[in-house]
């Protein structure tokens, strides 16, 4: 025996399933995928990091090598021209490889006299070309990772436009 045929148009039925029981499974899926989107963030953030961190662990041991034998610090310089007493010292193989992996586009430098640290303090800056949150929250994973994860306090610091690296000649 065949069904009987409903002379009901599917738009006016209605759905068996309570309604509390829909939006609450739309809420579910809504969060998962929410959750999934803020953790493609996260870690697309923690991956950006660790090319920077080299960048600043890589330029270290030139730096201090020159500070211990010529007993002063390199005048002030951008990565992309360092001074030719830097290159003799091997600045330029050791920092443009891990420069050329950062995924955030800006300006690195060194200064002794300007920046957060204050003057007479070796410090290393990277300036994001446009400063944002995103690079922002970058920079502050780096601090968590190099120091003590304060931006306000300790030898990495970060303001709105910049990181600033302090070096030790230890």
């Amino acid at each position: 025996m065949a069904e009987p045929v409903s002379n009901i148009p599917k738009l006016v039925e209605v759905d068996s399933t309570p309604l509390w029981y829909r939006i609450t499974g739309k809420l579910i899926a809504a969060a998962f995928i929410g959750l999934v989107i803020t953790l493609g963030f996260l870690v697309r953030d923690h991956l950006r990091v660790d090319p920077m961190a080299t960048v600043f662990r890589q330029c270290r041991k030139p730096l201090i090598q020159y500070h211990l034998e010529k007993n002063t610090w390199p005048a002030d310089f951008d990565f992309a021209k360092p001074s030719a007493d830097l290159v003799a010292y091997g600045f330029s193989e050791a920092v443009k490889k891990s420069m050329g992996n950062c995924d955030i586009p800006g300006k690195w430098s060194f200064t002794l006299n300007a920046g957060p640290m204050g003057a007479g303090n070796p410090t290393i800056l990277f300036q994001p070309t446009e400063p944002d949150i995103f690079s922002r929250r970058v920079l502050l994973i780096l601090d968590e990772r190099l120091d003590d994860g304060v931006p306000e306090t300790g030898d990495f610091r970060v303001t709105d436009e910049l990181g600033a690296f302090k070096l030790k000649s230890e």
